[in-house]
């Protein structure tokens, strides 16, 4: 499957922003842009810009820009489109976005964060500790959480991909 990203999502997944990360208007996907990159290149999926990135902010990412989505879903027709840099958003935008024909969304920032955390803690409550399928248990565990956590909320329990 073959898919492509229009606009600038930007930033770097594996971090965590101590200041507010600014997204600038000009850097969302425009539905004129998202329509003719998919004509021309026949791709499957689209990744869209519209307030998301990659990483997270410390603070809280920002709210996603809903009615940019709409106007994108209006000029692509019913082709799939993926929300990278998908950590950090509100319940309740992935909630709309989803309704928007979002069909897949990267958590992989809170993924890592989830292991990284219970890692460390691991081993720091055991530092002699040298056998990996001891101190791996809670940060194996804590992923499989957040992934459950975000099956519920994706709406994705029970369901096969395509």
């Amino acid at each position: 499957m073959d898919d492509g990203e229009v606009g600038v999502i930007g930033t770097d997944a594996s971090r965590v922003y101590a200041e507010a990360f600014e997204i600038k208007e000009q850097d969302l996907t425009k539905p004129t842009d998202a329509e003719q990159y998919i004509k021309e290149t026949g791709i499957d999926c689209l990744a869209v810009s519209i307030g998301n990135f990659h990483g997270m902010d410390v603070k809280g990412n920002p709210a996603l820009n809903i009615k940019r989505l709409q106007e994108i879903r209006k000029a692509v027709g019913d082709k799939p489109l993926v929300l990278h840099g998908g950590s950090g958003i509100k319940d309740k935008d992935i909630k709309a976005v989803i309704k928007l024909g979002i069909v897949k969304i990267n958590i992989n920032t809170e993924l890592r964060i989830a292991y990284t955390e219970t890692l460390k803690e691991s081993l720091g409550d055991n530092p002699k500790e040298m056998t990996p399928y001891k101190y791996l248990l809670k940060p194996v565990s804590a992923v499989k959480k957040v992934v459950a956590e975000k099956i519920k909320l994706f709406g994705s329990g029970n369901k096969v991909a395509k």
